[in-house]
């Protein structure tokens, strides 16, 4: 899963992790040892010994008397997130034990009481122009308050995104920067269930208004896997018709434990559609080997989605095909056309499903390059709390090629489009839905 710690801001243009400045400025009196720990695991547990071109040795060498220097936490955690950039990349870095330690998404005891995280119900990429709503949740804040997919947000806050997008390096692989640029406007809308953050957007008349969204629930299940922070898990699917078929439609947002049941039901319910697709966009990956099992559903056979690659051997990751549903009756793997929709914040394990389906000539990927950061990876507490995220793995596709750096291609390439959006139509999920539905034999009924 790419970059495990979501930054809360609310309203704030620095966007600091909330409740966590006082344990930044926490004196630590053992940093070289933390260090040491940190550095020895990534040399006994990367699976490249030339350590992907960086003399090791010498990065200790370097900064460990920065880290045995180190006077707070937060100086610490700067030494030791320099240390594993070195490695330039993706799947390792520091998650503060404030946020590894939290037992929901956020809870807070205020004079209103407990409360939880809070979403403003809408989802953004980044476009030609600026940051989109790409998404709007019709049960949400933001609906509710007249905002549309197609508007450009401009401003949270009272920061304006152009200044934070500006902060970004011009050079940056377009991919990454999209990711940046996603993850600093989703730290500007978070915050507590109850506040409210003004939002100013660009409407689809090009008119500028600025609306105060109160925040609603996450929607979805928190779950927490071992030492990383809890997080939200969200599945659903629907129906759709089209030339005549019918489409299921599945959508998840991460692949944890608590949603195996739930995609086990979707595909119970669309077990007699007549094409399926799954919508995995803005998925930054999980337990990678959940992807086994969920390719069951879809394979007869138990195919080879890639294999992970590590220093002492290496591990086939081969589907489980499903001969029985939730009720235990015997039933085979899904046969119809299955249509994948991806893009730029698509990762990790999402990028080991796509693009192992998609080279066993199984499905057929539509929306925009993935992220290209899909290292295995595993997290283990140091002596100070924090968490060492780290990669232990290479991943390679069926075909043998590397899945991080390049990611996954959509064989149909569709880009965000502000038209579209504003049209309301989300131009990558209906080209996918229409190509299942027209890959789908037609049936007659009586």
């Amino acid at each position: 899963m790419v970059s495990p710690v979501a930054a809360s801001a609310g309203a704030s243009c620095t966007a600091p992790v909330r409740g966590g400045a006082s344990r930044a400025e926490a004196p630590v009196s053992d940093g070289a040892a933390v260090f040491d720990t940190a550095w020895t695991i990534i040399r006994r547990t990367h699976w490249d010994t030339t350590y992907n071109g960086v003399n090791w040795e010498a990065v200790r060498e370097e900064l460990r008397p920065a880290a045995a220097a180190a006077k707070t936490r937060g100086e610490l955690r700067q030494v030791l997130s320099t240390m594993v950039g070195r490695l330039r990349q993706s799947h390792f870095s520091i998650i503060p034990q404030e946020v590894a330690d939290a037992s929901t998404v956020e809870r807070r005891d205020t004079a209103r009481g407990d409360r939880a995280s809070g979403t403003a119900g809408f989802d953004t990429r980044l476009g030609p122009s600026g940051m989109l709503v790409a998404e709007v949740d019709t049960g949400g804040p933001a609906w509710r308050q007249g905002v549309r997919p197609g508007w450009e947000v401009v401003a949270i806050g009272g920061c304006p995104l152009a200044d934070r997008l500006s902060r970004l390096s011009a050079d940056l692989e377009p991919r990454r920067r999209s990711l940046m640029a996603w993850q600093s406007t989703s730290a500007l809308l978070t915050g507590l269930e109850g506040d409210t953050v003004p939002v100013t957007f660009r409407d689809g008349d090009d008119v500028s208004r600025t609306i105060a969204i109160t925040l609603g629930p996450v929607a979805g299940t928190v779950t927490k896997f071992g030492n990383l922070p809890p997080v939200a898990a969200h599945l659903t699917w629907h129906r759709v018709q089209r030339d005549g078929r019918t489409v299921g439609v599945i959508r998840f947002d991460i692949w944890m434990p608590v949603l195996a049941a739930q995609f086990d039901a979707a595909i119970d319910s669309l077990r007699t559609a007549d094409a399926i697709v799954l919508d995995v966009r803005g998925n930054l990956g999980g337990v990678g080997g959940m992807s086994m099992g969920f390719a069951g559903h879809f394979l007869d056979s138990a195919s080879s989605l890639g294999e992970m690659q590590q220093r002492g051997g290496t591990m086939l990751f081969r589907a489980n095909p499903r001969r029985v549903d939730t009720r235990l009756r015997a039933v085979t793997p899904f046969r119809g056309p299955l249509a994948l929709v991806v893009d730029a914040q698509s990762a990790s394990t999402t990028e080991i499903f796509a693009g192992g389906l998609q080279a066993l000539g199984r499905a057929r990927v539509f929306g925009s390059l993935t992220a290209g950061q899909a290292l295995p990876s595993v997290p283990e507490k140091l002596p100070n709390g924090d968490i060492l995220y780290h990669a232990i793995a290479n991943f390679v596709g069926p075909t043998g090629k590397p899945v991080e750096g390049d990611g996954v291609t959509p064989d149909q390439v569709v880009p965000i489009d502000r038209r579209a959006l504003l049209r309301g139509t989300d131009s990558a999920l209906d080209a996918a839905i229409t190509w299942a539905a027209r890959r789908a034999p037609l049936r007659l009924h009586p």
